[in-house]
């Protein structure tokens, strides 16, 4: 079972949830109360738990012992048989909660094999390749799920080989793919139906923050993807002004002048005097690079990326970055 434990608390906000501890808390339906949670986000077989916890004792120690990194994440915590304040299914969409390829974990799955009642066996294999290693005895049923796969794991699937087979176990990520996985998959490979496109995830603030945390993380690779060059800027003569922008850019302008509550400016190192700034706000949230090019994610346009010329504003990716320590 893999697990991540993440510190939530009045100055130790996780970077995928932005904001302020009480947007942190608001955003994941819980009570501020002073002592924060300890939320330890469980994955065994692909199937994802949250436990949440007032008892952040675990985590703190953890903290202290192996160091957060900054980012809030704790793998070595244990979690806490006390203070146990609810136990949800799947993870925080800050967190990359919703549907996953189930095969290598890919956080955007395109495919979706239509779920039946599976009953795993851990008996012998449904498909006896030769050198493939034998499942313990037993048994486990997993019920009624749907399988999503992402473009890749889909290819191997539909090859239909012992290749494919192969390579799905290699994409799992782990040097040993777990027994109860492995019998799973076979169950999966020998009855699987025909897949169909996977629905984008629904839109909702906690998504638009994470992917704004997302582009501020791998800003180089975005950029790379996204070629400045080829985006049409809101400041472009030729392109019309956006009112969702522009109010969110005088939202975010105001913070100029009267600051937010900590933890809505985010500021990231970019190497030598450039900075990487994230800015969150309620149905807005900016990202960009001090000195050139910002993208504006609104709750208004969902999925859409508006980008920001330089020009449109010189000085507010700079103002802001003087609000928040860099990370």
């Amino acid at each position: 079972m893999d697990q991540i434990a993440v510190l939530l608390a009045p100055g130790h906000v996780p970077d995928e949830l932005g904001g302020s501890y009480e947007d942190a808390c608001a955003a994941l339906d819980l009570p501020p109360v002073p002592g924060g949670y300890a939320l330890y986000l469980l994955d065994q077989m692909n199937q994802r738990q949250t436990v949440i916890s007032a008892d952040t004792t675990a985590v703190r120690q953890a903290e202290l012992a192996y160091g957060s990194g900054g980012d809030g994440y704790l793998g070595n915590a244990r979690v806490a048989a006390a203070g146990i304040a609810d136990v949800r299914s799947g993870w925080p969409e800050e967190f990359g909660g919703g549907p996953r390829c189930q095969f290598c974990r890919d956080p955007y799955p395109v495919w979706v094999y239509e779920g039946g009642d599976v009953e795993v066996l851990l008996g012998e294999p449904v498909l006896g390749f030769r050198g493939e290693p034998h499942p313990v005895t037993g048994s486990d049923v997993v019920g009624c799920i749907d399988w999503y796969a992402c473009g890749a794991c889909h290819d191997l699937i539909e090859a239909a080989d012992l290749a494919g087979w192969r390579g799905l176990l290699e994409r799992y990520g782990d040097p040993d793919v777990p027994m109860p996985v492995q019998s799973a998959w076979r169950e999966f490979w020998a009855n699987h139906r025909p897949p169909g496109p996977a629905a984008p995830p629904e839109w909702t603030p906690g998504r638009r923050r994470r992917m704004a945390y997302e582009i501020a993380a791998q800003w180089d690779a975005f950029i790379a993807v996204h070629p400045v060059d080829d985006i049409p800027f809101t400041d472009d003569l030729d392109v019309p002004a956006l009112a969702g922008v522009d109010a969110a850019l005088d939202a975010a302008r105001a913070y100029l002048q009267q600051p937010p509550p900590a933890g809505r400016v985010r500021v990231y190192p970019a190497g030598g005097d450039a900075a990487i700034v994230r800015a969150d706000g309620d149905g807005w949230s900016l990202v960009g690079r001090t000195g050139s090019v910002s993208f504006m994610l609104l709750d208004t346009d969902p999925n859409i990326l508006h980008a920001i010329g330089w020009r449109a504003s010189p000085s507010l990716l700079d103002g802001l970055s003087g609000l928040a320590p860099s990370l």
